[in-house]
């Protein structure tokens, strides 16, 4: 029992604190960061629009807009003058999960069935479709993920700091005839 309880302190430490490495490039001390800001998966704020009933074997769109930390860094969506940026990048990434039978029993069974990369904080699931009558609860995981580069005051980079967002979304809904 200790060592259970042990291996999940060791794990909780392992992905809550920064963690830094040293390397050499270019003949230069370049640090890099990389944190996580917390172990859940409730990190960012959004709203969804999917109907709470829907028809069986009827295709359906899921609006789902958010917010996160980073938009104070750097817009999600990366054209124009953003992508003549180079200290900065981000990629935001939707993973859309098949339907589970509601109620759902356990997340670690939950099976990726596509992803795409988000270019907008407004974005648009297409082609939501339930081939049974039930209740069932539709999963998708929002990965937001930033890296961006410290420089000292010589002008020369010093560090690379990267983190990291992710917002589970459940949405239960009833599929009739």
């Amino acid at each position: 029992m200790k060592n259970k309880i042990l291996a999940f302190l060791i794990l909780v430490l392992l992905f809550s604190c920064t963690k830094e490495v040293k390397i050499k490039a270019n003949n230069d001390d370049i640090s890099f960061s990389s944190k996580t800001s917390n172990t859940s998966y409730k990190q960012l704020k959004y709203k969804m629009i999917l109907p709470e009933t829907i028809f069986v074997n009827k295709t359906y769109k899921a609006i789902i807009e958010f917010e996160s930390d980073f938009d104070t860094i750097i817009d999600p969506i990366q054209v124009g003058k953003a992508l003549n940026d180079t200290t900065k990048t981000r990629l935001i990434t939707f993973y859309n999960f098949f339907p589970v039978k509601s109620p759902m029993e356990s997340q670690g069974n939950l099976i990726i069935k596509d992803s795409t990369f988000v270019l907008n904080k407004k974005f648009v699931i297409e082609n939501i479709l339930f081939k049974e009558t039930g209740e069932f609860v539709f999963c998708g995981l929002i990965f937001d993920q930033i890296m961006y580069n410290h420089y000292n005051k010589k002008g020369v980079r010093d560090s690379v700091y990267f983190d990291r967002k992710r917002q589970q979304i459940f949405k239960k809904v009833v599929v009739i005839d």
